[in-house]
């Protein structure tokens, strides 16, 4: 089978969300970042207002540059891990004369990967350790935190069940 494809931003989006939600410690990152501290930040900035309007002017002096801190860091999380994000899709990705382009030759033997002005690379199926997959893209893993990402997207239905079928042949059933 013989795929050629470009990886988009969302497609990378797409493949770090899958591989966040591969390990419990990944998992409790997340969940810390996108949930305890924003909710923390709210609470705080809410008890914040609720003292300074009762007239506690030492609870809201002792208070204000820690909540503030909090909130700023509420805030700025998600700002930061797009960037983090973009900035590690152009470094992944660089524009070339051929594009951000992938073509891959997926066989029985092996899965040959080149990039057009970049460069080129064999993987054994003896070399992919693990697979995650969800509805938009399907990761195998070269080792535990580097992968190989195919958008579901550019997979005829013909060429999704060779892919499966090839998978469940040569991939042991472990996760990343």
């Amino acid at each position: 089978m013989k795929l050629n494809y470009a990886l988009t931003l969302a497609d990378w989006k797409a493949a770090i969300q899958l591989h966040s939600r591969q390990k419990t410690g990944r998992r409790i990152q997340f969940f810390i970042n996108d949930f305890v501290i924003p909710t923390i930040a709210v609470l705080a900035l809410g008890y914040l207002i609720y003292a300074n309007s009762n007239g506690q002017t030492d609870v809201v002096d002792g208070l204000a540059m820690p909540v503030t801190a909090l909130v700023g860091i509420a805030v700025l999380l998600p700002i930061v891990r797009n960037y983090r994000i973009r900035k590690g899709f152009r470094g992944m990705f660089p524009p070339s004369k051929g594009g951000p382009g992938y073509s891959l030759d997926i066989d029985d033997e092996c899965i040959h990967s080149t990039r057009p002005g970049i460069g080129e690379a064999k993987y054994y199926w003896e070399g992919i350790c693990a697979i995650a997959r969800n509805k938009k893209i399907i990761l195998l893993y070269i080792s535990e935190i580097l992968f190989l990402g195919i958008p579901i997207r550019v997979l005829s239905p013909e060429q999704r069940v060779e892919l499966e079928s090839l998978i469940a042949q040569h991939v042991p059933k472990r996760k990343p």
